[in-house]
């Protein structure tokens, strides 16, 4: 098997799967911080009394951020997945 060289509208394609990878990369790396600081610093240190009571009014809206950053990291994986028509085109029969 040769494959072909990509064309003009292939390469667009690839450009619009590598950008959908970098949101998910950009969502994960908003996510994991934000899900750790509401679920793992913030009450360890609460309840050590390194810090006081009232940070645990940030823990909501952290998870808010988190959950929709992992939605955002699922989303933009099926988006990606969505738009790889030329590696389908190009490795007709990619098992082989």
């Amino acid at each position: 098997m040769d494959p072909q060289p990509l064309s003009r509208a292939e390469w667009a394609e690839v450009g619009t799967v590598l950008k959908f990878l970098w949101l998910a990369l950009g969502f994960a790396l908003i996510a994991g911080p934000s899900l750790l600081t509401a679920h793992a610093l913030i009450p360890s240190a609460v309840d050590t009394k390194t810090i006081t009571e009232k940070w645990t009014r940030f823990r909501a809206p952290l998870y808010v951020v988190g959950l929709l950053c992992a939605a955002g990291i699922f989303a933009s994986l099926f988006m990606a997945s969505q738009n790889t028509q030329f590696l389908h085109d190009m490795y007709s029969r990619w098992w082989q």
